[in-house]
């Protein structure tokens, strides 16, 4: 602040009106001069918050973008590794199931000749209609009858086999709780049998 007059002691109103008149306008190109400058100065600013603000926003929205583009990006990562962990699993049940294939034929019993008394003709119907047939004797496990259509090329991994009419599903396949199912004679099997495959994941 400026000090541009100094009045003192007692005087009458027309001096101190006429004293004041002359230093306002004395002094009026510097007041207009000081508004001009402080209404700049506010001017700037004001400018400068604008353009504060309208920085943060930008920073804001490329710390947004960048965020969404990490978070993309660790999607597809974690998409791609469960896909290769879907493939290395799947490869690993092909394996597996091939193997247990291979442990499987190898306890499936010979096949009794025709001419055998105690034998049960099976005739099956795999689900993409490959026909097959297979004599087994009646005091033997129907998990042989399992085993036999498990290994089979064309045979699904997980199935049921049921008789036609009346329809049933034989319990063929061994469990922890029961790891050894009825005989063909148990189940009630006639000596000739027509039976279908169901594919458990169709």
């Amino acid at each position: 602040m400026t000090v541009v007059a100094r009045i003192e002691g007692m005087v009458e109103k027309r001096f101190l009106m006429d004293k004041l008149n002359l230093v306002i306008t004395d002094n009026e190109a510097s007041l207009m001069l000081a508004r001009a400058d402080r209404q700049n100065r506010d001017l700037n600013q004001s400018i400068r918050q604008e353009q504060d603000v309208a920085y943060q926003e930008s920073l804001r929205a490329d710390q947004e973008k960048v965020r969404r583009k990490k978070e993309e990006h660790e999607r597809q990562e974690k998409e791609q590794e469960e896909e290769r962990n879907k493939i290395i699993e799947e490869e690993l049940h092909r394996e597996n199931i091939a193997r247990l294939k291979v442990e499987l034929s190898e306890q499936v019993p010979d096949e009794p000749t025709a001419d055998s008394v105690d034998c049960i003709r099976i005739m099956l119907k795999l689900p993409d209609g490959t026909r097959l047939e297979r004599k087994f004797l009646r005091n033997q496990s129907l998990k042989y009858l399992y085993y036999y259509v498990f290994c089979h090329e064309k045979a699904p991994d997980d199935f049921q086999i049921v008789t036609n009419f009346p329809r049933r599903t034989l319990q063929c396949q061994p469990t922890d709780e029961v790891p050894e199912p009825p005989t063909f004679s148990e189940a009630k099997l006639g000596k000739s049998e027509m039976l279908f495959v169901h594919d458990n994941t169709a």
